[in-house]
């Protein structure tokens, strides 16, 4: 749980082997550039765009042949071509075939029929019509012949002769259009078109054996791109080049043995206030699920800290506490045991998500456990899931208590972070203001509740919002205390940090819902099986058929509604109510200037 420690690289290279250079620290993978070029310049037209649309299209496909080796003689343009070819005339055939059936369904009322040649009907022709019912009073307008061929619960659908399209004054109604072509012929053309989408989607699986081949061109190309960027990049003069990157401090020895294998020198030196690196967090794949949550909302600043593995812990126990229901928390192991092989793959983001996934199942196991409930279904008292319940969900008074204590304590180690990443900083003070004050607020309500002699001026806690206020008139102004209008506006500063009191109760009252949507959770669980077992008792015929499907449809609801509280929510407490107090600046990831894929063809 660390944000990695960068060190500015400043390398000066021989220009001769610029571009040996530049290539052998993409290797290296271990920079992120800062651009010298004051206009680095545009790369041109991607060439890189049909590659990356074929493999997208051949990665798509439902069906995977085996990957074939790269060969030398490998045309890569060709089966670029061929792939997307097969593309666009897959995705011709289906908009053929989407337009066929939106033509039959306007046809069908009309009726099977093929459209007689002009010269039989004597220069006549047919037009067709759709009146809507209640509107049949401008059929005796008509002078024209016409006939209702089909009526239904909306429309009568009429057809007139007449050689030439008859004008709004001789049939007030809305012209359609059925074009030439009978349901029959429709028919025939959209077997004829499935059959071509059938064999353009054979053709697609047989050209998925070139996926990794074009993964592998396509890496090279955005390598080479990427190469070109980075030397536009560099100041150049006659002799050399000066070249400037962030480099974790890991990596330093690194880079420190793959120099003196080329004519280059380098200089580092640690950042400075003025500096802004980049944020690098670095989490073991164990607790990482965390940091994928962090780098998607908000990624922190170089200079603060990492939540990432508290926010994985927090997350599991919130989640445990809205979803509530260790059968349900079975069900969710049950699906995560299918992927857990598709979810393994070494280095992957997928196995830090899998990961979460079974803190989640566990936790939530543990604690719908605690609290006695599987599918809504309370085990007996004197049973062994029995003894394991501890908490009451119905018990409101405990079960408040209990989500306040947790948002308190949560919000308290979000002021402790900040004053300790601050500390020696009047914003450290701050945090130390509010951590003192959070908890002291907890603390005297909780004394209030259960002290029976309870006295403000007597209660302990109450010096601890004292020192709340002092600390945070003291600390929240930014200017010396070297003057009378200094410390006035600091003190102005102080009072204006004392708005923040009401955001800190919302936020802290906030974690009750953590209560509310697990009571929610379980009493819907319990409700639908009361209905499952009253429809088996009211049915004698049909009862237990009624009684599985209200089970099945119900509790599938419930843990559909269950999954979405506690993914929103258990995310909301952590991104909005935790990070508003504990991350007080954005950063931006750090881009390592390296070589795409590797190894593709190794052990396969």
């Amino acid at each position: 749980m660390s944000i990695a420690q960068q060190r500015l690289l400043t390398l000066a290279g021989d220009i001769e082997h610029k571009r040996e250079i530049v290539d052998g620290l993409q290797s290296l993978g271990a920079l992120h550039l800062v651009p010298l070029a004051e206009y680095p310049g545009d790369l041109g037209p991607d060439e890189a765009a049909d590659a990356r649309a074929a493999l997208n299209y051949l990665k798509g496909s439902p069906r995977q042949r085996r990957p074939q080796r790269p060969t030398s003689d490998q045309d890569l343009a060709t089966i670029v071509r061929k792939v997307l070819r097969n593309k666009y005339r897959r995705e011709d055939a289906i908009d053929r075939a989407e337009l066929i059936r939106q033509h039959q369904r306007a046809l069908r009322p009309w009726g099977d029929f093929e459209l007689p040649d002009r010269d039989e009907l004597g220069g006549h022709r047919l037009w067709f019509y759709r009146v809507s019912q209640g509107k049949e009073e401008g059929l005796g307008q008509i002078e024209l012949p016409w006939q209702i061929v089909n009526s239904d619960e909306r429309y009568h659908y009429l057809v007139v002769i007449n050689p030439d399209e008859p004008s709004p004054d001789e049939v007030p109604y809305r012209r359609m259009h059925t074009g030439s072509l009978s349901l029959s012929q429709l028919e025939q053309d959209y077997e004829a078109t499935l059959v071509e989408l059938e064999n353009l989607e054979a053709k697609r699986e047989s050209l998925t054996r070139w996926s990794l081949t074009l993964q592998d061109s396509l890496n090279r190309i955005l390598d080479t791109r990427d190469l070109v960027q980075a030397e536009r990049e560099t100041l150049d003069s006659q002799d050399i080049f000066v070249l400037q990157a962030w480099i974790p401090e890991h990596a330093v020895p690194r880079l420190a043995e793959w120099v003196e294998t080329v004519p280059a020198g380098y200089t580092l030196r640690e950042p400075d206030e003025h500096d802004t690196p980049p944020t690098l967090l670095e989490n073991s794949d164990r607790l990482g699920g965390g940091q994928e949550a962090v780098s998607f909302f908000q990624l922190p600043g170089y200079s603060n800290w990492d939540p990432s593995n508290l926010i994985f812990v927090s997350f599991s126990l919130f989640f445990a506490m809205i979803l509530a229901d260790a059968g349900y928390a079975a069900l969710l192991g049950v699906v995560l045991l299918f992927n857990w092989r598709r979810m393994s793959e070494p280095g992957s983001t997928a196995v830090r998500l899998r990961n979460l996934w079974a803190s989640l199942v566990v936790c939530t196991v543990v604690y719908g456990a605690l609290t006695g409930s599987y599918f809504g279904v309370s085990p007996p008292p004197d049973s062994l899931l029995g003894a394991l319940v501890l908490l009451d969900l119905n018990d409101f008074d405990t079960m408040m208590r209990l989500s306040v204590a947790i948002g308190t304590l949560h919000l308290m180690i979000a002021h402790a972070a900040v004053f300790w990443i601050n500390r020696g900083r009047r914003v450290g003070m701050v945090a130390l203001a509010w951590l003192i004050g959070t908890g002291s607020g907890f603390g005297l309500w909780m004394h209030f509740i259960l002290a029976p002699d309870f006295s403000l001026a007597s209660s302990p806690f109450s010096f601890g919002l004292v020192a709340w206020l002092v600390l945070l008139m003291l600390f929240s102004g930014e200017r010396p205390y070297d003057s009378v209008r200094h410390v006035a506006l600091n003190l102005v500063s102080g009072l204006g940090a004392l708005t923040g009191l009401t955001k800190a109760f919302g936020d802290v009252l906030s974690y009750m819902r953590l209560f509310a949507l697990g009571l929610a959770g379980a009493s819907l669980a319990a409700t639908f099986n009361e209905l499952a077992v009253s429809a088996r008792e009211a049915l004698p015929h049909a009862g237990f058929l009624a009684f599985l499907l209200i089970l099945l449809l119900g509790h599938t609801l419930n843990i559909v509604l269950s999954l979405m509280s506690g993914v929103i929510h258990g995310l909301r407490l952590n991104l909005m109510e935790f990070y508003n107090w504990g991350i007080h600046d954005e950063g931006f990831p750090f881009k390592a200037f390296a070589k795409r894929g590797g190894g593709k063809w190794k052990n396969s």
